[in-house]
């Protein structure tokens, strides 16, 4: 099995906080794989420098074997952060229409009408997202990751502020990307349970540094790694 992203040691101050401390990690192609730690433990700036937003201050790491900045490994990555950037006064369609452009796709219909559909909102495809759900904005989301058919997904607290029963949606459309699309998905979160039911592999993060890996056996998805 081949290493969809390898981190090593990766260290970060914003101003005069080290925000990460030596953060490694590697996810493997066709992992569910969960970032996992409190809120302000340094998720959301890993998954930053992952996408290229931020620049590490020393320390290694590469997505699908290539450096993260260049144009082409970034055509290879899908991803939705919190908040979700969507267009309030565009419909969903018109909202996937614009990242379509973006990504230069040529079948862009046949793309956006697959999205959809993977996240369950074709019926409301027409519909201004202003009028959405934070749970159908989620999905939308995951939706608007996808449309370029991406290899890899990274998506920071993809349930945050959603309802139970929108939770249990999202997680199974997660769940199919990653069987039935054959992607490789990383998602962060402080929820335990949430990381339990559906990751085959995690990390977890505590005062900005990662303190152990390991694998969720398939009987009961019990952990069998070191939580330190």
């Amino acid at each position: 099995m081949s290493t969809a992203i390898h981190i090593d040691n990766i260290r970060k101050k914003l101003g005069k906080r080290e925000v990460l401390k030596g953060v490694s990690f590697d996810v493997e192609s066709g992992d569910i794989f969960g970032y996992l730690g409190p809120n302000g433990a340094g998720k959301t700036t890993t998954i930053r420098i992952l996408l290229g937003l931020l620049q590490v201050d020393s320390g290694e790491l590469d997505i699908l074997g290539q450096n993260i900045e260049l144009a082409s490994t970034r055509m290879r990555i899908g991803f939705a952060l919190d908040p979700d950037g969507l267009y309030d006064m565009m419909t969903a369609v018109e909202n996937l229409k614009f990242y379509a452009d973006i990504y230069s796709i040529s079948d862009a219909g046949v793309r956006i009408d697959k999205a959809l559909k993977l996240v369950g909102l074709d019926d409301r495809a027409d519909d201004r997202v202003g009028t959405y759900s934070k749970g159908m904005r989620q999905r939308l989301s995951l939706a608007r990751a996808m449309v370029h058919d991406p290899e890899v997904l990274i998506l920071d607290e993809p349930t945050a502020g959603v309802d139970p029963t929108g939770q249990i949606e999202i997680r199974k459309i997660l769940l199919n990307i990653a069987r039935k699309e054959k992607k490789t998905v990383l998602l962060s979160s402080h929820n335990l349970d949430e990381v339990q039911r559906i990751c085959n592999r995690i990390a977890l993060i505590d005062r900005a540094k990662s303190s152990s890996t390991g694998n969720w056996k398939t009987s009961g998805r019990k952990w069998d790694g070191a939580i330190l």
